[in-house]
């Protein structure tokens, strides 16, 4: 798929900025309906925000990679919320910059395997290399910024299609003091990069405009789904972790996301803070092929491979 000029972009997203306020306004008045749906809306809580394939999706050059970093970058520096973001090793190809911007931003940087691969797809023994290879890209950065923690985030969100396969994984993250970072709050922002893709050359700001609310209208159906699945496993709201991707759509369109989440009465925190909610320290046995959140994980586990008394 070909990607647009960042040229075009620019000033795509120079009249796309005045549609937004016009768009905001006419949801201000009474009179207009919001295409935000209600039953999406979802109540307060606090929640990270994270994105994975660091320093941004494949398809990108370096050009393209700097720009989204820096919109993406601004947005969270603009509503002051602490994010979290993993790398493909493999991807960085010298794009060193970027990822310090991440952690002169205050943010917390990870890693993914090296090659990003799925652990379904590949032998165990290969996929622990991977994971080596994977926090070495990066471990002389963090730890120059003193970073503490070293995070984790399985591609596909698989953990092992079978339990001694995901036993051996977390064995060994276990012993090379790597905390996996767990996403409870799953969305298909690729499927709407593509849809972006797809009206790239367009100067119509209205298709922009409707993109925009689609995906923040599926950015609270997502969290009000979380929502429902916290109550019914821990009975309480949990702090939630939000996985998105370092892609166009999210350098577009992450400002208005916060903003969303802020009206709602979100506050963002940190990765670390996030994964002091016991929730993620409950065991789960969960081996489908889809990649689901972590909340999913426990309610689809199989019972008779879970601990006696969880």
């Amino acid at each position: 798929m070909k990607s647009f000029c960042l040229k075009a972009v620019a000033a795509i997203l120079l009249v796309f900025t005045c549609t937004i306020a016009n768009s905001t306004q006419a949801q201000d008045d009474p009179g207009k309906k919001s295409t935000v749906k209600k039953e999406a809306i979802v109540k307060t809580g606090k929640i990270c925000v994270t994105f994975d394939n660091l320093p941004a999706d494949r398809i990108y050059d370096k050009t393209e990679r700097s720009y989204i970093n820096d919109r993406i970058l601004g947005a969270l520096e603009k509503h002051e919320a602490p994010a979290a973001g993993f790398v493909v090793g493999e991807s960085i190809d010298g794009d060193w910059e970027m990822l310090v911007k991440w952690l002169e931003g205050g943010h917390t940087l990870g890693f993914m395997n090296y090659t990003g691969q799925d652990l379904d797809n590949v032998p165990a023994d290969i996929f622990m290399d991977d994971i080596s290879k994977g926090k070495e890209a990066v471990e002389d950065l963090v730890w120059s910024y003193k970073q503490k923690g070293r995070y984790f985030r399985f591609a596909y969100l698989h953990y092992g299609n079978r339990p001694e396969v995901k036993r051996r994984i977390q064995d060994f993250l276990d012993e090379s003091h790597i905390t996996v970072a767990h996403a409870s709050v799953v969305t298909e922002d690729f499927v709407y990069n593509l849809s972006l893709e797809k009206i790239a050359g367009s100067t119509d700001t209205l298709k922009f405009a409707a993109l925009r609310d689609e995906y923040t209208a599926h950015i609270l159906e997502r969290l009000s789904h979380a929502e429902t699945l916290a109550k019914s496993i821990m009975g309480r709201p949990i702090r939630y972790i939000l996985q998105l991707r370092a892609n166009r759509l999210n350098a577009m369109f992450l400002d208005d996301i916060l903003s969303v989440l802020e009206e709602k009465g979100f506050k963002f925190i940190s990765l670390s803070e996030a994964l002091k909610d016991k929730v993620y320290r409950k065991q789960e046995a969960y081996f489908g092929t889809k990649g689901v959140s972590y909340l999913e994980r426990i309610k689809y586990s199989d019972p008779d491979l879970l601990p006696a008394g969880d």
